[in-house]
């Protein structure tokens, strides 16, 4: 009651000039407020304007990075961690959709996640870095399922180095240079159980890099395919026969479709492995039971010494067939190994007495054992 009564007083003071001054200034404001009355009408009325979500909204529970769209019926919300994506149905009641599982080596992978149709179904797939080094890139790779609407991994993917995939055809193609053994190409398609299969590998500069490989090993940079395919670790490989002439020089050169080489000098049906290292060609581990041989020989120097096994041949030990092998170590003969049908190995020093022997738990030859047999 005394608010209103001074208003009263005050007005009868004022009188009619207070009036007219009063009416100017509710006038003014109307001026200034209209604007923005008239402006905050038009958002809440516009195409695509963000209304305020009520406090009671999930939404408003959740920490999250971003969302995206699967599909244009399909709206995800998506958290990213370190080793983990978690998901959210935009429309759903505010359950967790998904969490996804990944491995990285790449510092950054979580700042990035990648959100693209990859093999051409029409949905939007998931990726991260899981790997980069040397100008090769690989990644982690998920594949949106329409029967379950959830991510499922498709293992094979990061796999692939630099993989460039092609939505139309739903494929994933490589190339790789390699440092020394030629590039490679590879092509790979989608399935429709959401991984991938091998289309196609080869090296596309095969010729140049046998002729390299046959030129710094052997000395002689002639090759020419041979007349069959090389059996290497229970796999079927293409080969070169080196030299010129029927017999070519004595030795073999074959690779794998991912770039992995090997040389038969000699020509003994022993493939070993050719590295690469300090710049230059070197001959590496034996395949299939050569490497046994080379592994039982290195056991009995008990040093790392080069280990090269000169002659394969076959005969008869006791009463059984057997295959011997004559080994040199740094150029030096060194000692026989026989490997008799039922798998046992003796071994000799002069070639003539053979002994038993059993190998610890650290591959060392702990006994010798006398043994009558002749090869």
């Amino acid at each position: 009651m005394r608010k209103r009564t001074c208003e009263a007083s005050a007005f009868f003071v004022y009188g009619e000039g207070f009036m007219k001054r009063k009416k100017i200034a509710l006038g003014l404001c109307v001026l200034l407020i209209l604007p923005l009355a008239v402006s905050c009408a038009g958002e809440q009325a516009g195409d695509g304007a963000q209304t305020s979500r009520p406090s009671t909204d999930w939404h408003n529970k959740i920490e999250y990075d971003g969302s995206f769209y699967v599909s244009p019926e399909i709206k995800l919300l998506y958290s990213m961690d370190k080793g983990s994506i978690t998901l959210w149905d935009d429309g759903g009641e505010g359950d967790v959709l998904q969490t996804l599982s990944y491995n990285t080596t790449v510092p950054d992978a979580m700042e990035n996640l990648i959100r693209t149709d990859v093999n051409g179904d029409g949905y939007a797939d998931l990726q991260t870095k899981f790997s980069e080094e040397q100008g090769q890139t690989c990644y982690n790779l998920w594949l949106w399922s329409e029967q379950t609407g959830q991510y499922q991994i498709c293992g094979m993917y990061r796999l692939i180095k630099n993989p460039n995939p092609d939505p139309e055809d739903g494929t994933v193609s490589s190339l790789i240079e390699t440092e020394a053994f030629g590039t490679m190409q590879s092509t790979y398609q989608f399935t429709d159980a959401l991984d991938l299969e091998t289309i196609s590998q080869e090296i596309t500069d095969a010729d140049s890099v046998a002729s390299t490989i046959a030129l710094a090993l052997t000395g002689d940079a002639a090759v020419s395919p041979a007349a069959g395919p090389a059996h290497i670790g229970g796999g079927e490989y293409a080969a070169y026969t080196v030299g010129t002439g029927t017999g070519g020089s004595g030795a073999h050169i074959a690779y794998t479709p991912d770039a992995v080489w090997y040389i038969d000098k000699g020509c003994l049906g022993m493939y070993r492995t050719v590295e690469w290292k300090e710049e230059a060609y070197v001959l590496g581990r034996y395949m299939d039971e050569a490497g046994e041989v080379q592994d039982l020989a290195l056991a009995y120097t008990d040093a790392a010494q080069e280990i090269v096994i000169t002659a394969r041949e076959s005969g008869i030990f006791g009463e059984q067939d057997a295959i011997r092998y004559t080994v040199e170590a740094d150029g030096i003969p060194l000692c026989n190994l026989c490997k008799t049908e039922s798998g046992s190995w003796y071994i000799s020093t002069d070639g003539t007495a053979y002994y038993d022997f059993s190998k610890s738990e650290t591959g060392e030859i702990s006994e010798f054992t006398f043994s009558q047999g002749t090869i």
